[in-house]
């Protein structure tokens, strides 16, 4: 992406400021967000970007940043996306989730300068869903690609990927302030649990190439990535904070949580195309693997954690 101005809506969070880092030196970058301590302490680093106060809740506030800014990019990085906390506030969920998305659409939709692209950032929880944040994001996926199938001029791109390491409320710093603070027992829901994650700079790497493949329009695009064992993650962070003899205990799996993640489900697989190091599911029916295949976490587990950290450059 360059010469380009690009409306990051959720822009002050972790995968919105980590956009602004990457693409701000040679675009035009509006950030619209509802936090304005987080826009303040982003104007340091980045005072060239634009900031606005808004909600993706509040049609109107998409609306005034589009006839100010004039985007030619979008992309919409705003959730309500702890699990737990979208169990406990489904109402709030469904109206950052679901609507915020249906009334950026209506803004495009309505525009009267030329959208280049919209990008919709998706989980691994969307496929087969259990919880309010994985049906939330499941129902915006189809809104993007019911779209997408109106649009013939502009590309509409929708990123799927797991659980982004490092960034806010995520497993590494959550469980590093504990060891820090002193705790004795670390909290394991269950030793068997995986999930699939990434970097911030891999989660860029997916929106990047699927805005930039020629057919991805409307598709969802699938990173190839590796999965970990929680149990294995939660030690070796205990050993590179110098605690190799702490302790666990068990705790409930939380409401909403899965034991194993997909990123692709057996429905999902027979629209599903291999790109090199991405997968991309489309509209259209492509094989007859159906049952016989599907992304999941617990296939496709990494044995050397050390190594996961090191090839992906990730510090503790």
């Amino acid at each position: 992406m360059k010469n380009k101005r690009i409306l990051i809506i959720g822009g002050t969070g972790a995968l919105g400021s980590n956009l602004v880092r990457r693409y701000y030196r040679n675009n035009n970058i509006m950030v619209l967000s509802r936090n304005e301590h987080k826009q303040e302490a982003m104007r340091l680093e980045f005072p060239n970007v634009i900031y606005k106060l808004g909600d993706v809740k509040d049609k109107n506030s998409i609306a005034r940043s589009f006839q100010e800014f004039k985007p030619q990019i979008v992309i919409n990085t705003a959730a309500v996306k702890t699990v737990w906390v979208c169990q406990a506030n489904p109402y709030e969920s469904v109206e950052v989730n679901i609507n915020g998305h249906q009334n950026l659409l209506d803004v495009i939709q309505e525009s009267t300068h030329k959208i280049e692209t919209v990008i919709f950032i998706s989980t691994d929880k969307a496929c087969k869903p259990v919880n309010v944040y994985g049906m939330s994001k499941a129902i915006a996926e189809q809104l993007y690609v019911e779209f997408a199938k109106q649009q013939t001029d502009i590309k509409v791109v929708l990123a799927r990927y797991g659980n982004v390491l490092n960034s806010t409320g995520s497993i590494i710093p959550v469980f590093k302030k504990m060891i820090e603070d002193g705790v004795e027992s670390l909290p394991i829901t269950d030793s068997k649990m995986t999930r699939f994650l990434l970097t911030l700079d891999q989660a860029i790497n997916l929106v990047e190439w699927a805005y930039n493949h020629p057919t991805s329009h409307g598709k969802i695009a699938i990173p190839k990535i590796e999965s970990l064992n929680i149990m294995d993650l939660v030690k070796s962070i205990a050993a590179a904070c110098g605690k190799t003899d702490i302790k666990f205990h068990k705790i409930p799996i939380r409401d909403g949580e899965k034991l194993h993640e997909e990123m692709i489900s057996e429905i999902e697989w027979q629209r599903t195309e291999d790109v090199g190091d991405y997968y991309l599911i489309g509209f259209e029916k492509r094989n007859e693997d159906y049952g016989k295949l599907s992304y999941n976490s617990q296939y496709y587990v990494t044995n050397n954690v050390v190594n996961f950290f090191k090839n992906n450059n990730i510090t503790i």
